[in-house]
């Protein structure tokens, strides 16, 4: 049985990296040395650049998270345009059960809570990634359902949601991996709350006059 390859020794360097410190932080060398490579020319030999790397880090994971996005998005445009529940649904409940997969997809969730507030400044391609996950269409049938709610008010508690639940099922699925089962809600009362929590903030009055 063969090891893991370079490439992927050194996306796991990165993801450990970015997750625990922020994007910006991470020099490209403390990949390689992280990796345990001795070239430092090993991240732009396997991989590229620095926009390459954060890439091909979120990218091993989109395919998983879309394909249930799409199946609860699906069965949420089926429900009555009055149900706000599906939709919110739609958005946190595959993230609650990709953070329990493994550390990688927690790190990708911590990344992604990051990028979220400023996708703008990343590359085409990676924000042509990240639509393929149908978070931005789940928040698009959210939004349809909440009417409402003024757009600049919504933008903002959006992103505040994003990077909410993202680290909210990242967290829990961490304290489950250290053995803390007694104090963590039950997987159902865990979605159901924090899908409560979304639905309370988005729909929530302004109190602006």
């Amino acid at each position: 049985m063969t090891g893991p390859s370079t490439r992927d020794l050194l996306l796991d360097a990165a993801a450990r990296l970015y997750a625990e410190r922020g994007i910006d932080n991470v020099p490209v060398a403390e990949i390689v040395r992280t990796a345990r490579q001795r070239n430092a020319s090993a991240v732009q030999y396997h991989i590229g650049t620095r926009d390459d790397v954060l890439f091909a880090v979120m990218a091993r994971h989109v395919p998983v998270i879309a394909a249930r996005r799409h199946e609860l998005l699906e069965r949420a445009r089926g429900t009555p345009a009055t149900e706000v529940r599906p939709a919110a649904e739609a958005i946190v409940r595959p993230v609650t059960e990709f953070a329990q997969r493994g550390w990688r997809e927690r790190a990708y969730l911590q990344i992604g809570s990051e990028l979220s507030g400023a996708m703008d400044r990343e590359s085409a391609d990676l924000q042509e990634l990240m639509k393929q996950t149908d978070g931005y269409a789940a928040w698009d049938l959210l939004r349809e359902r909440c009417p409402g709610v003024p757009a600049d008010l919504w933008r903002v508690r959006r992103e505040i949601c994003i990077v909410f639940v993202g680290r909210a099922a990242a967290d829990r699925a961490r304290l489950l991996d250290q053995g803390g089962k007694g104090r963590i809600l039950s997987d159902d009362r865990f979605v159901g709350n924090l899908v409560d929590m979304v639905i309370g903030a988005m729909t929530a009055p302004s109190g602006q006059g």
